[in-house]
Parts: C-alpha cells; sequence; structure tokens
C-alpha cells in the first residue's frame, strides 16, 4: 500500500480525496457538482521506512488512533515523520485555511509494520497448534479420548469459544504441548514441572504461573471432573466443595445437621451415592449455610445443596456427575445471583447436567424451564444477589412443587 493508498483509506472520510500538493504533504479536498473544498493537510512521507523505532512501536498506535501530542522528544517525532512511521492530520476550518485541529496518526510504515508483523505471529499460531495435534494423537488410548478431541477442536478453532486474547491463546497451547509431552512420560505431574522441563531454562518453572486458574478451570471443564485424573496432582492448592445432606462415598460418609466439606483431592478416588430427589446447585455460601440450617426442610424434601462457589471447578464437575447418575435424583434445582456472571455459571450447570430436568430460580421466585428463558428474563431485570431474596423453608418448598 502506497502512502495515498493509506491516507485514502484511513485518513479520508465519506465523499473526501486527497491531491498530493508536495513532496511530504497532501491535500484533503472534497469536490461536489458545484463546489470545491479544502479540508486540510496531511504531512507524511511519499516513500516509508517499515523499521519503527522501540519507542514508536511502544506507543501502540492503531489506523484510527488520534494523538494531540506524543510523549517522544522533538527529533524523535520529526524522524517519524520523515520515515513515515506517523503522519500528521491537519483540518481547517470552513475558510479552508485556518487550522482547527492537528493530530498524529500511525502512518504507512508503522502499519505496515504492524502488518506483517501480525500475519507472522498468524503464521507461528497455524504452526503452533499443527505441533499440539501431534502431540494430541501420542497421547491416545492414554488420556480420555473426550479429552483429546476437546484439545483438537480448540486447536481448530479460528476464534477462541472463551473469547481469550491471542497472547493467552498462544500461552495455553505451549502449556498444552508442554503437558502432553511430560504425560508421555510419566503419569503424575507437578504443575511447576511442566514449564521447567518444556523451557529447560532457569525461570521455566514460573512460566505459567500468572495463567494458571485460567488454564487448570478449561482442563478440568473439558474433561469434567478435577485436574487430578489427568496426571497433574499438584496445583499449589488445594479445591474445597461445600454441601449439605445425606452422602455415602467409599471412604466417608456425612449427614444432615451441618455443611460438610471435601476436596478435590479426595473426589478423584470417591465414588459418591446420595438418597436426594431434590439437588440444589446454588452459588454463594451465605444461601448453603442458611439451607443447611433448615433440616427438616432438607429432611422432608429429600434435598442435597452444593455451593458452587462462583465458580464451577473440576471437583465440583465430577461430585455433580456423580450424584446425577443416582437414580434417585430427580430434578436439579440452580440458584445464582441474578448477573453476568450467574448467567455463566448457569449455562455451565444446564451443559452439565443434560438428560436431567431442571429449572433456574429467579429473583421473585420465579422458575424458568430452559436456560434460554432464564436469559431472556435476566436481560431486562436489574443485577441483584441470591441474598436479597433468600426467603425460608416455605418460598423453597412452593419452588419444589412447581
Amino acid at each position: 500500500m502506497n502512502t495515498k493508498e493509506f491516507i485514502e483509506r484511513y485518513i479520508c472520510k465519506v465523499g473526501e480525496t486527497v491531491d498530493q500538493i508536495s513532496h511530504n504533504e497532501w491535500q484533503i479536498q472534497k469536490w461536489t457538482a458545484r463546489t470545491f473544498k479544502t479540508l486540510g493537510n496531511v504531512l507524511a512521507a511519499e516513500h516509508y521506512d517499515m523499521l519503527p523505532t522501540k519507542e514508536l512501536i511502544k506507543l501502540k498506535l492503531k489506523p484510527n488512533s488520534r494523538r494531540s501530542s506524543l510523549s517522544l522528544q522533538k527529533k524523535i517525532i520529526d524522524e517519524a515523520l520523515h520515515k513515515g512511521w506517523i503522519i500528521q492530520e491537519i483540518r481547517f476550518k470552513k475558510d479552508g485555511r485556518t487550522p482547527l485541529s492537528s493530530v498524529y496518526r500511525m502512518g504507512p510504515g508503522l502499519y505496515e509494520y504492524e502488518r506483517l508483523k501480525e500475519e507472522e505471529a498468524n503464521s507461528e499460531d497455524r504452526e503452533l497448534k499443527q505441533i499440539l495435534k501431534a502431540e494430541v494423537v501420542k497421547l491416545e488410548g492414554i488420556l480420555p479420548a473426550d479429552f483429546l478431541n476437546e484439545i483438537i477442536e480448540f486447536a481448530n478453532e479460528n476464534a477462541d469459544s472463551e473469547s481469550w486474547g491471542k497472547e493467552r491463546v498462544r500461552r495455553f497451547c505451549h502449556f498444552l504441548i508442554g503437558y502432553l509431552q511430560l504425560r508421555r512420560e510419566k503419569s503424575r505431574i507437578e504443575f511447576k514441572e511442566i514449564g521447567a522441563t518444556y523451557y529447560k531454562k532457569v525461570g521455566g518453572s514460573k512460566a505459567f504461573d500468572s495463567y494458571r486458574a485460567f488454564f487448570i478451570t478449561r482442563m478440568e471443564k473439558w474433561q469434567n471432573a478435577p485436574v487430578n485424573e489427568l496426571g497433574i496432582i499438584s496445583i499449589g492448592s488445594i479445591v474445597s466443595v461445600l454441601f449439605t445432606g445425606n452422602l455415602n462415598g467409599r471412604f466417608s460418609c456425612y449427614s444432615l445437621g451441618t455443611v460438610h466439606a471435601t476436596t478435590d483431592i479426595a473426589i478423584v478416588d470417591e465414588m459418591f451415592q446420595t438418597d436426594a430427589r431434590y439437588l440444589w446447585l446454588v452459588e454463594n455460601r451465605a444461601v448453603l449455610t442458611r439451607m443447611a440450617a433448615e433440616v427438616d426442610f432438607l429432611e422432608k424434601t429429600q434435598s442435597f445443596i452444593i455451593g458452587v462457589d462462583g465458580q464451577i471447578r473440576g471437583a465440583h464437575r465430577k461430585m455433580i456427575k456423580q450424584l446425577c447418575t443416582n437414580l434417585s435424583v430427580q430434578k436439579i434445582i440452580i440458584w445464582v445471583d441474578y448477573d453476568k456472571a450467574g448467567e455463566i455459571i448457569a449455562r455451565d450447570i444446564v451443559q452439565l447436567v443434560k438428560g436431567i430436568s431442571y429449572c433456574i430460580v429467579g429473583n421473585q421466585g420465579n422458575l424458568f424451564s430452559s436456560y434460554e428463558e432464564y436469559v431472556k428474563w435476566s436481560t431486562n431485570t436489574q443485577p441483584a444477589e441470591q441474598e436479597m431474596t433468600l426467603g425460608g423453608p416455605e418460598e423453597w418448598k412452593k419452588w419444589i412443587e412447581k
């Protein structure tokens, strides 16, 4: 793209044209059947350089960026104008002569540099995902097929399904490759081993630390179980699952009367059973503790309640899936905050409990038998917390009976 084409595409407005009036100066014009107007000038190098300095790159200019001033020395600005890394747009008043405004904008040199850099990054990303898919093939028969299929799906996406930015997606690709390579060698892995063995340099063990929660959550979502089941036995924290109700496992037994807790580590080896008819999945701990105090209600309605704590982790997923296989469970009641985050939690739960009747609780005791109905209602409702309409056993019983 030459300088004139760049100005016409990114500087000129509808109906405007540009004409070169000197070596590095262009005039913005507007012609009609009867009139001709000079609307402004653009100071832009006719021939540009595509290797901008670090100072210019750090400005993070975009084609539509407008800056009345730049935090750069005058000699750097002059050089940037001379080499086409930036341009200066001057707009005139109605008289066509008096300056009205003056702004600095991205120039064709910086634009082409950024475009080529992005093309190179996209090419590298495609190669990275091909490597990832090749690693998946080597783990067939060792890791669950559904989990491996999720990785392939992720590698084939043009736009990330979780709306992650390019840098996080790129880091996740590296993380998955490192994990898969290490998983071929050993069945049990410490989280920090992945970065250490993948990068093989000092500091490698910390390479993925800032993304730990995002990566682990996504892997657990793909697996519907704690990440322990994928061989990552230590992630530096233990996830608790809080609940109340009658529950039996191979290594534990819980009864009504108080709030209980188990962990992601325990859930890996457990096979939970319950005699509950109604499984309540609530977002906030306050709701869980309030309902746990109503032992008569829980006993008479045969209810079991899990607090998902604002985020459904792998441990929650596995426990919920196990309880959903109990023939006694007839219905799921989903009760979350009435906001965007609550919508996401409700969506994840609905996807998790497919095949079982469910309802989602609104903030006026209204119930929704489909996620789509709930979202439609929620979109036109003021955000609110569960605790604002907590109610008591009489209200809760009505929700069950509806």
